[in-house]
């Protein structure tokens, strides 16, 4: 597995990277940002919105956001809010994957075990769609059923995976920055 990283972090290329950026923001616009979903979030949530934009929550705060939903606007996050927010998991997963693979490639680390950190932001979409899978399954099914408990703790874990990836495309873009940096100054080969 560290092999096939190496090798994809090697054809990984920035326009790539830019091109993945696009769908991410479409989706997260779709999802969360355009004045039709803001208000539409507002309306069928109470004020709350998706358990989505949560650090943490309860079983019981489960319970009555889809009890304040109702039966219609359960109908609209199933068929249309959580096509949506899948979309937008494998478009930030893409994307997240993508740009750590290419400053994996511009960091060029020396052990091969930095290249399992692409598996962070495919670990950060996985609990994120096993939230919504909990959350789209308790809306259809009810609160009662034995997996709704879980469906906080995949939130949580997303976030924290989200923060970590978010840790390091940040370190990985300042080394990336100070290397371009110190190899400009030791390519102007100063002469006195």
């Amino acid at each position: 597995m560290i092999y096939t990283f190496q090798a994809l972090s090697l054809k990984t290329r920035f326009l790539g990277v830019l091109l993945f950026l696009f769908p991410v923001l479409v989706f997260h616009w779709l999802l969360e940002s355009a004045p039709w979903a803001t208000v539409q979030l507002i309306t069928i949530s109470g004020g709350v919105k998706l358990p989505d934009s949560h650090w943490w929550y309860t079983l019981s705060n489960l319970r009555d956001w889809l009890a304040a939903w109702g039966t219609e606007d359960r109908s609209l996050y199933l068929t249309v809010l959580w096509p949506t927010a899948l979309g937008f998991l494998l478009s930030y997963a893409a994307f997240l994957t993508a740009a750590v693979l290419y400053l994996l490639k511009k960091a060029n680390p020396r052990g091969p075990w930095w290249y399992l950190l692409p598996l962070l932001p495919l670990a950060t979409a996985a609990f994120d769609l096993l939230e919504n899978g909990i959350v789209a399954l308790t809306a259809l099914w009810g609160v009662g059923e034995p997996w709704a408990w879980l469906a906080p703790f995949f939130t949580a874990a997303k976030w924290v995976g989200a923060a970590a990836t978010a840790v390091v495309l940040a370190s990985g873009g300042i080394v990336t920055l100070v290397r371009a940096v110190l190899a400009r100054r030791g390519g102007r080969g100063y002469t006195e």
